[in-house]
């Protein structure tokens, strides 16, 4: 008990008590407050929902009532018209939804009203009137339905006006004009519902009336008097039902009118009922205010006086305290401190005056061992001072010899590094650090992992500090030569190349001590061989990569294909279409500036993991790496496609080309990248010999064998050219007029020892493409003109006739050609009028001038000039113009179609045409059947050639053909 009152007596007990007690009353008076706050609170917030939703209700009333009415005016405004109809009974339906949501409302508001009975009244009073709109619309709407009035008048009084007597009796006229007059004033009515209308309806029913009963009995027929009765009922109703609608309508206006007071009355009570609740809440909530300030001013004494009471018990002890620790400030542990009491203060009171003895203690103590040390220090001090004296002197040599040495270091032309055995900088030269972007004492002290910037080896590859030239010198505990690095510092774009040597240093027990690092500015060198592998490596004109470097990469690819087979990759093989004829045209510095612009083209369509090259001339290849398919390559080509065939502007020239495209893709199959990129090019070749509209190729192994087939070609093509394996036939040329011969054409035909007879076809373009078409054009030219001679010698027929031979635009180039013919023709004895040359027109697109000079020469040697194939090519009417062209054959793919395709019909009238203007004659080519053979004669063609004449003979047939009496087919 005694130690219960001793706490009650000390400070943390009284503090405890007085501010529990302050507690304790806030609490109180705030429990009482929110309480008596919350419940007013939630009486008024149900009283304003009540008000809120009687006003939403009272308004949703009003508004379904007013959508009511208005489908009521728009089913009696359609009756009045005369139309009711199913959309008429929509409008019924409409009205009575609204009505019974109105209903609705009502009873919502009865029951929000269950416990307040001051809105009853009018509520009943709601009721009632829609009780009243709802039993005279049912009313009115059940009539119009069940009468239909409107129409009936209107049909009984055209029954009327047809049965009235249509003649020009003085007593029927007036009953006839009081008819149309009464028609006219009911649809007046009718329309307008004017009162005044009204009147001169009744007035004019009440005239009829009387005209009936003055009328002879014989002028009208008991019928039509009875239909006039009959319509006088009829519109007597039908104004009598108008007349009940439109009061209808009063009705309804007036309940409209009423239901809008109620509904402003319950407007009004509601915002009276919620001012107030809101009145009262502010009231409440005054009252509370006050009695919460009241509370808070009893509490705030209640403080204050426990403040006051315990502050006096508090600072007393606090005071005594402060004076005894200013004392021992002052050195003074004389004085214990002196307090009285049973609380907190008296135990700390003790506690400070056990302190303050221990301290004397520790002080006497410290003083005796100052003593004993000030001796032994002055002793020491005087064998130190020599040893600093001995000590500056070997310092003043040391930093001597540094200096020396710095200077020499500084001086260099290489950069210096010297690493300590902890691997931290403890010397860098002035060249090392402006390699380095740094100043020297920025560097000294850093570890041996720092770098201020970012170290690179040949590759590219930023070196980690593992890496390093110290880390690997320390770790092998060897010398490391020739290294080369590159140092990329932020301040410039480029890194800076440095050849680095790196060496050890070592004491007498062999441990590390030093490793000095060296480095030498090697960029220009770098850059010069940087320099002579991009020139070996890339195309001078275009900066592309070249042959080399391409198969390169492409064997690279071919290895990652081998390893990870999901990785992809393709060759695109590009030739550009006719850039011998833009080059040799327009000159070579314009075919330089449209490579440069299709290797950009290329460049701008690939990722920059692909290779776009250069192998030559007008061909470029593309290596497509990690592609998912190959669709993802035929996008890529078909992007490029578009863009070649865009218009190059060019030195002033304006330059359309095209590109043909062949694609191989990866296979294991392959085994070298010469493989592949000459199956792309084989590809290319393919898409190239199926013309522009081909554009690409993708390669498959049936591509190679068909190239191995065309190089075995080739070969056998060479020798037969020397073993002159080729023979000509000779095909006839016959005038539609009279069937007469005009002459032959000469076709050569190879004789293969193995395949048999080969069509042109299939050689030609072959020798075209390998020159060999020059020797083998001469040998035609050679061995026509001798044939052609001969029959002119034996057939005296044949003197007016003409050997035509094809020539080859590679043959037609050449300077030597005009005279070559002469000499044929010299050698051969053959007059040059029984000679004629078919060209293309590609061939005369080749040199203008030149081409205009060789046919011209020719032709005034006698020599006939036809256009073959005319159609297929350019068909410039300005080139038939200006060259010397006698005869235009017809290509054969306008003829085949004759009798079917009115298109080439109307090709062939027009190029007949043409060619009369131009007092040429027309050749066709081809004709195979005698409708052919008829069409033709009728569009105006001189003379036909084809299978229907005869196919192209072996001479000792010709010879049979030419002493035939009449040339017309069998």
């Amino acid at each position: 008990m005694t130690d219960r009152l001793r706490w009650f007596r000390t400070i943390r007990a009284q503090l405890m008590l007085g501010f529990g007690i302050i507690l304790l009353l806030h609490g109180i008076s705030a429990a009482i407050g929110y309480g008596s706050l919350q419940r007013l609170r939630h009486r008024s917030q149900t009283t304003l929902d009540n008000a809120a939703q009687l006003r939403e209700l009272s308004l949703e009333l009003k508004t379904n009532f007013l959508l009511a009415r208005q489908a009521e005016e728009a089913y009696f405004d359609t009756w009045q018209g005369g139309n009711i109809d199913a959309n008429a009974q929509g409008y019924v339906k409409t009205n009575r939804t609204y009505l019974a949501q109105a209903r609705q409302n009502l009873a919502a508001l009865r029951a929000l009203e269950a416990q307040n009975h001051e809105l009853a009244e009018e509520f009943a009073l709601l009721d009632s009137l829609f009780n009243n709109y709802e039993s005279a619309f049912e009313t009115t709407t059940r009539r119009i339905a069940e009468d239909s009035l409107n129409h009936e008048v209107h049909r009984q009084l055209k029954d009327l006006l047809a049965t009235l007597p249509n003649d020009q009796r003085a007593e029927i006229m007036p009953l006839r004009m009081l008819v149309w007059q009464l028609m006219a004033q009911q649809q007046t009515y009718l329309n307008t519902q004017n009162p005044t209308y009204l009147d001169d309806l009744q007035s004019g029913l009440d005239q009829l009336s009387v005209t009936l009963k003055q009328l002879p009995a014989e002028a009208l027929d008991p019928e039509a008097k009875a239909l006039v009765q009959t319509y006088q009922i009829s519109l007597n109703a039908l104004l009598f039902l108008d007349q009940q609608v439109q009061v209808n309508r009063i009705i309804a206006a007036n309940i409209n009118r009423d239901i809008n007071g109620i509904i402003q009355t319950v407007g009004d009570r509601s915002a009276a009922r919620a001012a107030a609740a809101r009145l009262e809440l502010t009231n409440t909530a005054n009252q509370s205010s006050a009695a919460l300030l009241v509370t808070a001013l009893t509490a705030l004494a209640l403080a204050i006086w426990a403040s006051v009471v315990l502050g006096r018990r508090i600072m007393t002890p606090l005071t005594l305290m402060a004076i005894a620790a200013e004392r021992i400030a002052q050195h003074d542990l004389s004085q214990p401190l002196q307090l009285t009491g049973d609380n907190e203060f008296t135990a700390v009171a003790q506690a400070f005056n056990h302190m303050v003895n221990q301290l004397r203690q520790t002080l006497d103590t410290l003083e005796q061992r100052v003593d004993e040390r000030t001796v032994a220090l002055a002793t020491a001090n005087q064998t130190l001072q020599q040893q600093t004296h001995s000590l500056a002197i070997a310092l003043q040599k040391l930093h001597h010899s540094e200096a020396n040495y710095r200077l020499l270091v500084d001086h260099l032309h290489a950069g210096v590094i010297v690493y300590a055995a902890d691997a931290s900088i403890v010397m860098c030269n002035q060249m090392a650090a402006q390699l380095l972007g740094l100043p020297p004492e920025a560097m000294e002290g850093q570890p041996r992992d720092y770098s201020p910037c970012p170290v690179v080896d040949e590759t590219g590859v930023v070196l980690t500090p593992e890496q390093y030239p110290v880390t690997q010198v320390i770790v092998s505990q060897s010398p490391l030569q020739n290294y080369v690095l590159g140092i990329c510092r932020p301040q410039t774009s480029d890194c800076t190349w440095v050849l680095v040597n790196a060496f050890p240093t070592f004491d007498d027990a062999q441990r590390l001590t030093q490793v000095v690092v060296t480095f030498i500015d090697i960029s220009d060198r770098k850059l010069a061989e940087e320099e002579l592998r991009h020139q070996a490596l890339h195309d001078a004109l275009t900066g592309l990569p070249n042959r080399a470097l391409f198969t390169e990469r492409l064997e690279q690819a071919m290895q990652r294909f081998k390893r990870h087979p999901e990785q992809l990759f393709a060759v695109l093989f590009i030739d550009l279409d006719r850039f011998k004829v833009i080059n040799d045209s327009l000159g070579h510095l314009v075919g330089d500036q449209l490579l440069v612009q299709i290797a950009h083209i290329l460049q701008r369509h690939v990722r920059a993991s692909d290779t776009v090259a250069r192998l030559g001339g007008d061909e470029f290849v593309i290596l497509l790496e990690q592609i998912a398919s190959l669709n993802e390559a035929i996008h890529v080509v078909e992007r490029i496609q578009s863009d070649i065939k865009a218009p190059f502007l060019l030195m002033g020239h304006t330059v359309f080309t095209s590109a043909s495209l062949g694609i191989a893709l990866a296979s294991p199959d392959y085994n070298r990248g010469e493989d592949m990129l000459r199956d792309a090019d084989n590809a290319m070749y393919r898409a190239k010999a199926g013309g522009q509209s081909m554009g690409y190729k993708i390669f498959n192994p049936a591509m190679h064998a068909s190239a191995i087939e065309l190089f075995e070609l080739e070969t056998h093509l060479r020798q037969a050219l020397e073993r002159q394996d080729f023979i000509l036939h000779y095909q006839p040329i016959v005038s539609l007029a009279g069937r007469q011969l005009l002459g032959f054409e000469a076709l050569v035909r190879w004789m293969h020892p193995q395949r048999g007879l080969i069509a042109p076809g299939e050689f030609i373009p072959l020798a075209e493409e390998t020159g060999l078409i020059i020797p083998l054009s001469e040998w035609i030219f050679e061995t026509a003109c001798r044939q052609m001679a001969d029959w002119c010698h034996r057939f005296p027929v044949v003197k007016g006739l003409k050997m035509n031979v094809n020539v080859a635009a590679a043959q037609f180039e050449r300077p030597e050609f005009f005279e070559q013919i002469k000499a044929v023709l010299e050698r051969t004895a053959l007059p040059a009028t029984n000679f004629g040359l078919e060209v293309t027109e590609s061939l005369l697109l080749l040199n203008v001038k030149g081409v205009l000079s060789t046919l011209s020469n020719l032709q005034k040697q006698g020599v006939d000039i036809k256009i073959d194939d005319f159609g297929t090519g350019y068909s410039s009417l300005s080139y038939l113009k200006r060259f010397p062209i006698n005869t235009l054959k017809i290509d054969q793919s306008f003829v085949e179609n004759i009798d079917v395709d009115h298109d080439d019909v109307s090709i062939v009238k027009a190029i007949i045409q043409i060619a009369k203007s131009l007092g040429m004659t027309v050749i066709a080519e081809g004709v195979e059947t005698e409708f052919q053979t008829h069409r033709l004669e009728q569009l105006g063609c001189d003379a036909i050639q084809g299978y229907w004449i005869a196919p192209p003979l072996p001479p000792d047939q010709v010879e049979a053909f030419i002493q035939q009496p009449s040339h017309r087919p069998a």
